[in-house]
C-alpha cells in the first residue's frame, strides 16, 4: 500500500449474494442441496486456514528465518523492487512455492528504471468455461530503500492471502479460471499491475473479477475488527463482488466488520484494471485503525498483535473467490439417453440436444448419434435437457445429475403436422407468357 488515505466510511447494512453464486432454481430441492453442500465444501476450506500456518508463511517471506529456495537456504531480507538479488529471490521464492502445487506459473517480466522486474502469474484452468476468468492479487515488493524491509503487513500479508488461495483452491475443480498473482513495483505507482493488466486488455480477456489484497494483518488488540471495501460503482460487477465479499464475512460467521469506503483509492494494484474498466475491489484493514509501523523496518511479524484478524482476512478473500469462481461443489456426473420416434420407436440421428445450467448460464451441445444417442458429463446438480430437430416436436425436461453415477433419459418424439398455405384462385387475373416463351 503506497499511502493513507483519510476518508469517511459507510457500513453496508444490507448482504447481497452474487448473482453466480445463488442458485437460479431457489425452490428447487436439488439446487437447495446444492447450496448446502457449497457452504459445507467452502467451509472445509476456511478450515485450513489457521493462525499458525499464516504466522509460519508470513515470517517466511518477511525475512524472520531461513527458507529454501532453489535448494539453498536464504532470508529475504527485504523485497523492495530495486534490491536486486533479494527482489530476485522473492519472487523465485514465490514462483517455486506455485510450482510445487502442481499448477501452471509463470514469470511475466517488465522493465523499470534500467531494471527488468517480475509479475509471478499462477493459474488454475477453468473446466467449463476456462474463458472467464477471477483474480486474487497482492503485490509483494516492500519499502524501505535501505535497510531492513520486512514488509510483513505491507504487503507480505496480502501476498500470503493469495498464497494460501492457491495452496487450497488448487485442490477443487473450478468451472472458470483462478489467477494468483503476486505484483512487483506497487510501491513506485502500480507499475506491474498496469503492464499486466494492459496485456490482458490487448489480449481480449474476459475478466470477472479481481480481489486485491493490500495490508490486511493489521487491528489494535481489542478493537473493532473493521477492514475497507474499495469498490468502484460505475463498472458493472464491482459492487456485486463487494457485496460478495461482505456475504462470505456473514455467511461463514468471520469476526470482521466490513465498511465500504468513501472516498476510495486509486492507489493500490486493483485500480489497474479499472482503467480498462474490469470489475475489481481493494480489501485492506481499517484504516481510521492504521498500522503504525507503515513502510518502516518496525512491520515485521513480531508487530502483527492480532493474528486472529488476519487470518480472518484471508479466509473471507478465500471463500469470496471460491463461491464467485463457480466452484464446481459436488464433482461430476454423466447423463446419456436415446431419442426414438414416437410413432415407429425407430432411433432418431441427427437431432440436437442441448444440456443448460441456469445457475451459471452455460450450456452444451450434441446430435444423436446413428443409434439414436447422446452422452455428456457435467458437474453434479440441476439441469435442462432439451432436444430439437426439423419436423420434429421440441421437447425439453428438468433433470437432476449425481456426482460419480449416470443418469439415463431417453425421449420420444413426434412428428410436426404438415402445414400449408396456399394462395386463393383469382379468375379475373389474365396470364400472359413472358416475351419469348411459347
Amino acid at each position: 500500500m503506497r499511502i493513507r488515505v483519510v476518508r469517511g466510511l459507510v457500513l453496508l447494512l444490507v448482504f447481497v449474494i452474487l448473482g453466480m453464486a445463488a442458485p437460479a432454481h431457489r425452490g428447487n430441492a436439488s439446487a437447495s442441496t446444492n447450496r448446502i453442500l457449497l457452504h459445507q465444501v467452502v467451509q472445509s476450506m476456511l478450515d485450513q486456514v489457521t493462525v499458525e500456518i499464516v504466522e509460519q508463511y508470513t515470517g517466511d517471506l518477511s525475512g524472520s528465518w531461513e527458507v529454501t529456495i532453489d535448494g539453498s537456504a536464504y532470508t529475504i531480507t527485504t523485497r523492495h523492487a530495486l534490491s536486486g538479488e533479494p527482489a530476485a529471490k522473492a519472487a523465485l521464492y514465490l514462483f517455486q512455492f506455485y510450482q510445487a502445487l502442481g499448477i501452471q506459473v509463470d514469470f511475466n517480466y517488465f522493465s523499470f528504471s534500467d531494471q527488468i522486474l517480475t509479475n509471478i502469474i499462477a493459474e488454475k484452468k477453468g473446466s467449463i468455461f476456462p474463458e472467464r476468468i477471477f483474480m486474487i492479487t497482492s503485490h509483494y515488493d516492500d519499502v524501505p530503500v535501505e535497510g531492513p524491509a520486512p514488509g510483513a503487513d505491507d504487503n507480505a500479508s496480502g501476498t500470503i492471502g493469495v498464497m494460501l488461495a492457491a495452496e487450497i483452491l488448487s485442490q477443487h475443480d473450478f468451472g472458470c479460471t483462478l489467477r494468483f498473482i503476486n505484483f512487483g513495483a506497487e510501491e513506485y505507482g502500480m507499475i506491474g499491475s498496469k503492464e499486466y493488466a494492459k496485456q490482458s486488455y490487448c489480449a481480449g480477456e474476459d475478466i470477472r473479477g479481481v480481489i486485491n489484497l493490500d495490508m490486511i494483518a493489521w487491528n489494535t488488540p481489542g478493537s473493532t475488527p473493521g477492514l475497507d471495501i474499495h469498490s468502484l460503482s460505475s463498472i458493472p460487477g464491482t459492487d456485486d463482488l463487494a457485496a460478495a465479499f461482505q456475504d462470505a464475512v456473514s455467511e461463514y460467521n468471520l469476526d470482521l466488520v466490513p465498511e465500504l469506503a468513501d472516498p476510495i483509492t486509486s492507489r493500490s494494484d486493483h485500480s489497474s484494471f479499472w482503467k480498462y474498466t474490469y470489475p475489481a475491489i481493494l480489501v485492506s484493514e481499517d484504516w481510521d485503525d492504521f498500522n503504525p509501523n507503515y513502510h518502516s523496518a518496525n512491520d515485521d511479524l513480531d508487530s502483527l498483535q492480532d493474528l486472529d484478524y488476519y487470518t480472518n482476512m484471508i479466509k473471507a478473500s478465500l471463500a469470496t473467490l471460491a463461491q464467485a469462481g463457480c466452484l464446481v461443489e459436488v464433482g461430476w456426473g454423466t447423463i446419456s439417453g436415446q431419442v426414438t420416434a414416437a410413432d415407429t420407436k425407430e432411433p432418431l440421428s441427427g437431432l440436437y440436444i442441448r444440456l443448460h445450467n441456469p445457475r451459471w448460464g452455460y450450456s452444451w451441445y450434441t446430435r444423436s448419434d446413428e443409434s439414436g444417442n447422446f452422452h455428456f458429463s457435467a458437474p453434479a446438480g440441476w439441469h435442462e435437457l432439451s432436444i430439437d430437430g426439423y419436423g420434429y416436436t421440441r421437447q425439453a425436461a428438468g433433470v437432476s445429475i449425481s456426482q460419480g453415477e449416470s443418469t439415463v433419459h431417453d425421449f420420444e418424439i413426434g412428428r410436426l403436422a404438415e402445414k400449408a398455405v396456399f394462395l386463393p384462385f383469382t379468375t379475373n387475373i389474365s396470364h400472359i407468357p413472358p416475351e419469348g416463351c411459347p
